[in-house]
């Protein structure tokens, strides 16, 4: 009871820290309505960015209908309390895995560990679901490395992945570590390969099976090669870091005690090294890593007795006045961006008004003032070298950008006081401020 207690205190203050919805959430919630009101991506003109020179396809479809379904009957309050359960099945998810090898009290204490490591993907956003997933997976593909058993329920695992979130690839990744484990540790019992490799390669291809057919196995590479050069979160973590850090810290930890028990667990050192690999990789996939690493100290670990139905008592428990921790569901952050002068005056907008918003309120922009053509959003796949770079300069006030704002017929921006376009602005011709209130401005031509 107090081991998963001191969990849910980390999980609470680590949500209290959390001092406004996700910026991302406002833009899923958009997709999300046009979704469920029959409009559909995957073509040009893009609904939604007048900028858009490639087509969106929608690899998040199911996680972002559900989202608006969730927001329309309860608000962020009910995306706050579906955030939640997901912590609480991660968590879940993580010590039973642990629970595969290690005791009931080690067990939790390397799920919290994990979890904590987790917390940067913690946002309102199909993210979070994804790696839920990812943690379901891999606790299956877990079980395959106890018994050599396949597990089949990973292709249905596999297909709700993949139309919930484009981090799917990275459970095809999970069972070819498996195999690879399985084939460098020595077992008593033979191992079902043909089985097992069918079982791979079907849940590297179920995902055809949704609507967005063959299209559903590129378009997260796609993402990720366009993300990377311009997105924080899908460059490599500062050195820093403090969840890459302890992330880092948990493999010392394997390596450590293999050392010491004299002991070469290829497996073990297959998972970690593997979770490093991906923590180093990028923001994003600092979550990812901590799974792997998860599994492999757990295998390190004094095996404990087989789980009894009892141990899972005092999660629950816990699990449900962690729900009930004021900021947990009840009092969380619900608020957009926007002051509500400045919001007022950009609802004043004419419907279509070409209007640079400032990304990190473009897509509370989409969602809550659907009339205004926002120029660009935060869909960095969606957007050709070429076009991004010539609105990253447009954006820093770099050669010709006011030529670029009479090409694209800009007639409004929403920007931050003291950002450069705030200042460009202020001594251009044929500009005034609309409205102002904290950091943000307004501004219109004419």
């Amino acid at each position: 009871m107090i081991a998963w207690g001191v969990c849910a205190v980390l999980a609470g203050l680590l949500l209290r820290l959390r001092t406004a919805p996700d910026v991302d959430l406002w833009l899923h919630l958009r997709i999300g309505r046009s979704l469920r009101d029959g409009e559909w991506f995957g073509t040009l003109p893009d609904p939604l960015s007048a900028l858009a020179d490639r087509p969106y396809v929608p690899t998040q479809w199911l996680a972002q209908v559900g989202m608006s379904v969730v927001d329309d009957v309860a608000g962020v309050t009910g995306l706050h309390a579906v955030r939640a359960l997901l912590l609480v099945a991660l968590a879940a998810l993580l010590a039973a895995t642990a629970r595969r090898w290690a005791g009931p009290l080690a067990s939790v204490v390397v799920a919290t560990a994990a979890l904590v490591a987790t917390s940067a993907a913690w946002g309102e956003r199909p993210q979070l679901l994804g790696l839920v997933l990812a943690a379901w997976s891999l606790h299956l593909w877990a079980g395959t490395l106890v018994d050599g058993r396949p597990r089949w329920s990973l292709l249905a695992v596999a297909w709700l992945w993949s139309s919930v979130h484009g981090s799917w690839p990275l459970g095809v990744g999970f069972g070819v570590l498996v195999l690879l484990a399985l084939a460098l540790a020595p077992r008593p019992a033979p191992v079902p390969w043909g089985r097992l490799v069918v079982l791979l390669v079907g849940t590297a291809l179920v995902p055809v099976l949704g609507p967005l057919g063959p299209r559903a196995l590129v378009e997260p590479f796609a993402v990720g090669m366009a993300a990377r050069s311009t997105v924080n979160e899908w460059k490599p973590p500062a050195p820093g870091n403090p969840l890459l850090l302890l992330v880092l810290l948990l493999a010392l930890v394997v390596l450590v005690r293999l050392v010491r028990a004299r002991r070469l667990d290829l497996p073990s050192l297959l998972l970690a090294g593997a979770g490093v690999v991906l923590a180093a990789s990028s923001v994003r996939t600092i979550a990812v890593g901590a799974l792997l690493v998860a599994p492999a100290l757990a295998r390190t670990l004094r095996a404990g007795a087989a789980p009894a139905r009892r141990e899972r008592l005092p999660g629950l428990v816990v699990a449900g006045v962690f729900l009930l921790v004021p900021g947990v569901v009840l009092g969380g952050p619900e608020a957009g961006p926007l002051p509500r002068t400045v919001g007022a005056a950009v609802e004043r907008l004419p419907a279509g008004t070409p209007t640079v918003v400032d990304a990190y309120a473009s897509g509370w922009v989409l969602w809550a003032h659907p009339q205004v053509r926002v120029l660009r959003d935060l869909r960095a796949e969606v957007y050709s070298p070429a076009t991004a770079a010539a609105y990253e300069t447009f954006s820093a006030t770099g050669p010709g950008w006011e030529a670029y704002a009479d090409e694209h017929g800009v007639d409004a921006v929403l920007t931050r006081v003291g950002e450069p376009l705030d200042r460009g602005l202020s001594g251009a011709a044929g500009w005034s401020r609309a409205a102002g209130e904290g950091e943000w401005v307004l501004w219109r031509r004419g």
